[in-house]
């Protein structure tokens, strides 16, 4: 269970039940799960109802009670190597008659769920070909790992690459460690901060301008996902540099989703990158806007 919906997977059915959390009143479950709490505390271990809206959760020799509207994500942990994935595929495609312009998009989203980690791998692409202008090719990808403690904080280490035609990138390589806060999270919304370091390789296709340095990370994330069909995420990253005088980047992602019948969606996007000391000749604005359908991959 995450983000307010429920997944029950039965031997007799073909298509696994998602029920709306905040409608369930009693569980039993006899498998071991990671329970994370709306004050920020986790556990692992079963849970069992002993009356109406209520659960006992047995960790170990301990035992507690909680509402169970105070339950904000489920992880069942199970042996098996790929039973710990979950993950989601898009794809879209734009053809436009002016200037006989074609625009292909790609995305892919894997997570891996252990007791304590979450680890998440993140692939977009875009190519656009169009009469008389050069071909536009981008590619983001993003490793990152979260590590949960107690009071909604997390420990983060992300590693990100981008290649950007726009912006004369050829690939800009940055890890990063950090730390963060859930300020707010529950069944119908989540509102977190962060902060930490990161170093940037970055390599420009004209090699005189490449450079390193080393930058503070700031990010927020804002996701809104128990509002019916509805999915609305907003993710702000900057990087004010401590290397580089003056130079700020910033990195935002907005997106809306709808989910559709038998696990299908549609989604629109938007991704901006801004650097207000960008390579020579190169803009400092760059945005991407996608729109695509999609579909849900569980196990």
């Amino acid at each position: 269970m995450s983000n307010n919906i429920l997944i029950a997977e039965t031997k007799y059915s073909d298509q696994d039940f998602k029920i709306e959390f905040d409608k369930v009143e009693r569980l039993i479950l006899v498998n071991k799960y990671s329970i994370y709490l709306v004050d920020g505390s986790s556990f692992y271990g079963t849970l069992k109802s002993n009356k109406d809206n209520e659960v006992t959760i047995t960790f170990g020799d301990l035992t507690q009670d909680v509402r169970v509207n105070k339950i904000v994500r489920l992880n069942k942990i199970e042996n098996g190597f790929w039973k710990h994935f979950t993950g989601s595929l898009d794809f879209g495609y734009n053809l436009t008659k002016t200037n006989n312009s074609q625009q292909l998009t790609f995305a892919l989203q894997l997570n891996y769920i252990s007791e304590k980690w979450i680890h998440t791998i993140k692939y977009d692409e875009l190519n656009t070909v169009q009469d008389d202008v050069e071909d536009i090719e981008r590619v983001d990808l993003e490793l990152d790992t979260k590590k949960y403690y107690k009071n909604n904080w997390f420990f983060n280490s992300n590693f990100s690459f981008l290649s950007n035609t726009s912006q004369s990138i050829k690939g800009r390589y940055s890890p990063s460690l950090g730390m963060g806060n859930y300020l707010v999270r529950n069944n119908k919304l989540y509102f977190l901060v962060g902060g930490g370091l990161t170093y940037n390789i970055e390599k420009y296709f004209d090699s005189a301008t490449d450079k390193n340095s080393f930058e503070v990370v700031l990010s927020t994330e804002f996701n809104m996902f128990n509002f019916k069909d509805i999915n609305i995420n907003t993710s702000i990253l900057m990087f004010p540099s401590l290397s580089e005088k003056g130079r700020f980047r910033t990195d935002i992602d907005f997106s809306f989703k709808y989910d559709l019948p038998l696990d299908f969606y549609i989604k629109s996007s938007i991704s901006a990158n801004y650097d207000n000391q960008p390579s020579q000749n190169t803009t400092k604005l760059d945005y991407v806007f996608s729109t695509g359908f999609g579909w849900k991959l569980k196990h």
